[in-house]
């Protein structure tokens, strides 16, 4: 085997290393790894794992489902009915999470297998409503009819005047009367191919949750939730951001902040390691690495995997951490601060921590972060979406190094909806066969001849030429080459002069078949945001996929 093969081998194996999913193209198709119908095997092996961490594992466990599960159950009765199985402190927690956007139907399928999973495993459904992240804006893009050509096109909806760049938990609606119309809004524009779309029903449930929280994050996913309580789920929801003020997540956390230059070294090496494997060159994904900077004369700073923000200081910083002798010090060395004394129990450090994650200094973690406490404490299953499962994998290795644990697995589900109508593959070949005799027009402008009245004389030479390819004869010399060349290529000029109008026709009739089958992928998108199906179309697809 020569060097390029040893290197082309070895690179398919780290490869290997890493799960690959890809989300299913049809409609109607849905993927899960494991099989949803594997998944109580999954959760048995992963209760079975879990119970073998060490006590202080255990005892943090504990301590944070008691609190998610009583938190979970006050913030979700706020808004709608819970149900919940009896011996709910022992039973199994299995959880999914998301942004608190109008995402695709894709996704929203995941909250009906959380559901599914809950009630055949008799566990704890809890979706962690992830209201940390950066929301992308204030509005949906939506696919209608253009008036002046009869194509699909999107266009753009907002629901406040502006929005973004701060997290969805401090994303304060601006315009009321914006927000309380959105759903009369978007279904007039979807009206020529959706007559009747669920935002209607979801909105009924936004303009009440608006009221009671003025934060369009929370708005958004408790209309959504609610909505969920109508159509028979019965789970719980709760923000990160009520999860981040516990104790038992200040204890997770200064287990990493306390011995922090260890854990970014992992977390570098481990993040460099995958963009290898991967062969990714942007230093931001999957995830930047963590940053050190050894210029304050008091100490070394070392960033975090943190966000830090407040309600007055609502754009999101990295969290910094520089270690005293007597204390840890979190600052975004942009004003915010906070300060944890050494020079105690580690119980009263925790509660110190706990304690200063409050309005005026808001500690989140990011997305590794998040998800390692919410599968290695908060539960016992875990559902990602496709880019959430290829992206914990590397949360994995770093918690395996970091914690000296083996992590619980977990699934990934998607499924693809679309909007009824004809699909853009249809007009492939059709496409295909145009540039063909687009192509043929040039080179082989002969297979027109009920198009034209050509020359026999010209077709005959040709067919001559054709007959006597000097290519295979060893005896040709390289100049009758060339002239046989120039000769077929003049012939063809003659012949195509004839077939302008044909060739005119023909890129017509491509440029026509392009512009249609991208019409046809606005339509057809799978990113389509879910409250613009007709809510029967939804379920009914999903229950058939749970099936």
């Amino acid at each position: 085997m020569n060097g390029d093969a040893v290197i082309e081998v070895t690179a398919l194996m780290l490869i290997d290393e890493f799960r690959h999913y890809s989300a299913p193209k049809s409609h109607g198709e849905s993927f899960a790894d494991p099989s949803i119908g594997d998944a109580g095997g999954l959760l048995r092996s992963n209760l079975s794992l879990l119970s073998q961490h060490d006590s202080s594992w255990q005892e943090l466990r504990t301590e944070a489902r008691r609190q998610l599960i009583s938190d979970a159950v006050r913030y979700t009765s706020a808004y709608r009915k819970v149900e919940l199985i009896a011996n709910r402190d022992e039973a199994p927690i299995i959880m999914a999470g998301h942004q608190p956007s109008l995402f695709h139907s894709g996704v929203w399928f995941k909250n009906f297998v959380l559901d599914s999973l809950g009630k055949s495993h008799d566990a704890v459904a809890i979706n962690l409503v992830i209201d940390n992240d950066a929301a992308s804006g204030s509005s949906i893009r939506v696919p209608t009819i253009d008036k002046t050509c009869g194509e699909y096109v999107y266009q753009t909806v907002r629901y406040d005047r502006f929005g973004g760049g701060v997290p969805y938990e401090q994303t304060v609606i601006t315009d009321r009367k914006r927000f309380d119309h959105f759903d009369e809004a978007v279904a007039a524009v979807v009206a020529p191919i959706i007559p009747h779309p669920l935002v209607n029903k979801l909105w009924q449930h936004a303009r009440e949750a608006v009221e009671r929280c003025g934060v369009a994050g929370c708005a958004l996913a408790q209309a959504r939730h609610a909505l969920e309580g109508d159509i028979g789920l019965s789970t719980l929801e709760i923000p990160l951001g009520v999860v981040c003020r516990s104790q038992a997540f200040a204890k997770f956390l200064l287990m990493m902040l306390s011995d922090l230059p260890r854990f970014q070294e992992i977390y570098n090496s481990e993040t460099e390691y995958y963009r290898e494997v991967h062969g990714i060159r942007s230093s931001s994904h999957p995830v930047p690495n963590l940053a050190s900077d050894g210029g304050d004369v008091d100490g070394h700073w070392y960033e975090a995997p943190i966000w830090l923000y407040s309600d007055a200081a609502p754009q999101r910083h990295a969290g910094w951490v520089k270690r005293t002798s007597t204390e840890l010090i979190l600052s975004n060395r942009m004003g915010l601060e906070c300060r944890v004394s050494l020079d105690q129990s580690p119980a009263a450090a925790v509660e110190q921590l706990a304690m200063a994650n409050t309005s005026e200094l808001k500690i989140r973690p990011r997305a590794l972060l998040t998800t390692m406490y919410a599968r290695l404490v908060l539960s016992d299953l875990f559902l990602h979406g496709i880019g959430g499962g290829k992206y914990d994998q590397l949360g994995d290795r770093i918690a395996e190094r970091f914690f000296g644990i083996d992590p619980p697995q977990f699934m990934v589900v998607s499924a693809t909806v679309q909007l009824p109508g004809d699909s853009p593959s249809d007009l492939d070949a059709r496409i295909r066969e145009l540039k063909r005799k687009i192509r043929d027009v040039r080179f082989n402008p002969e297979r027109f001849r009920d198009e034209a009245d050509f020359d026999p004389v010209f077709l005959a030479e040709k067919r001559t030429l054709l007959d006597s390819v000097p290519f295979q004869d060893e005896h040709w010399l390289k100049t009758d080459k060339r002239e046989w060349h120039k000769r077929v290529e003049s012939i063809n000029e003659r012949l195509a002069s004839q077939l302008e109008h044909v060739a005119a026709n023909l890129q017509n009739e491509l440029a026509n078949a392009i512009r249609r089958r991208g019409s046809l992928a606005v339509l057809k998108s799978r990113e389509h945001p879910f409250c613009i199906f007709p809510i029967d179309t939804l379920v009914e697809t999903y229950k058939r996929l749970l099936a």
